[in-house]
């Protein structure tokens, strides 16, 4: 068959499901009826003559030619979408598309928010989207699926190409009545405190803090692991516990006038955070674009 004859639009439908193994839910990834795509697998599995996948009583499972196929479609299909994303512009402010960043909520907080609010004065018709750090985001970033990651080295793979984006210091907080603040806060009582940590990365799930703060003080007392730093302030308040947040992140917390904050007892070491693109970000000029303007706002930080 030639390739003018072929409709490449059934190398997406394997490639989801080869990443979600059921038709139901890649249907959903793709946004079609799961009908629709079993009629896809059936004209694939007509074009290669081969059944592709077989149901093993779980899952949809490839065959051996089917895992031919996994070895070279995933980068087929990110080639293509890098391709179809191309433009004769140089200008962002003429380009309509939506963005998707896999990003923390402090990287959210302290940076996004200040990209959204630039591009709507240079490029208004440019939209934004934050995915939480899931494997299956990481996975769908890979693929292609997702634009960018944002994230501190230790979340980060030695094959992707990440560029510094923004470095970070650290500050102590605690309810303003906390006794401690009365003789101040000395590295014993730093180390003895109750403390609320986060616990949302892969792997762990521990951030750039709790990863130092293990190797220093493993007897720790953790009263609360958080997932998010827009609830820690609530685990703060009216208690004797102690978190350490990003110094950027304070001002976010300035509606919480019973909180007081103090520079830590101890050295911490201080984040960077990274900007991570792929290689096909370099055949995608509207990406390319935005990565200019991720710039220029990282200099006004």
């Amino acid at each position: 068959m030639h390739l003018e004859k072929f409709d490449l639009n059934l190398l997406v439908a394997i490639d989801a499901i080869l990443r979600r193994r059921s038709v139901t839910t890649a249907a959903e990834d793709l946004l079609i009826t799961q009908s629709a795509l079993s009629s896809a697998l059936k004209r694939a599995r007509q074009h290669f003559e081969d059944e592709l996948f077989y149901y093993d009583g779980h899952s949809m499972t490839p065959t051996a030619f089917g895992e031919t196929l996994q070895e070279r479609i995933p980068s087929i299909i990110s080639e293509l979408r890098s391709l179809t994303r191309l433009r004769a512009t140089s200008d962002l402010r003429s380009v309509s598309r939506h963005f998707s960043i896999i990003a923390s909520d402090y990287v959210s907080a302290v940076y996004i928010s200040a990209l959204t609010k630039h591009l709507a004065e240079v490029a208004p018709q440019v939209s934004l989207s934050v995915v939480p750090y899931t494997r299956e985001a990481i996975r769908q970033f890979e693929r292609g699926v997702l634009d960018f990651l944002i994230g501190p080295d230790f979340a980060l793979k030695t094959d992707y190409t990440a560029e510094p984006l923004f470095d970070d210091s650290f500050e102590c907080v605690m309810c303003a009545q906390n006794p401690v603040l009365k003789t101040g806060l000395s590295e014993e009582a730093f180390f003895t405190a109750p403390m609320v940590v986060t616990n949302f990365f892969l792997e762990d799930g521990k951030s750039h803090f709790e990863r130092w703060l293990e190797s220093h003080a493993p007897d720790l007392r953790v009263v609360a692991s958080v997932p998010s730093f827009v609830v820690l302030p609530h685990f703060i308040s009216g208690t004797k516990n102690i978190a350490t947040i990003h110094k950027r992140l304070v001002p976010h917390f300035a509606a919480f006038s019973e909180l007081s904050f103090v520079e830590p007892p101890v050295d911490i070491p201080p984040l960077r955070e990274y900007l991570v693109t792929t290689e096909r970000h370099k055949h995608d000029s509207d990406a390319q674009l935005l990565v200019d303007v991720m710039k220029e706002v990282r200099q006004k930080m």
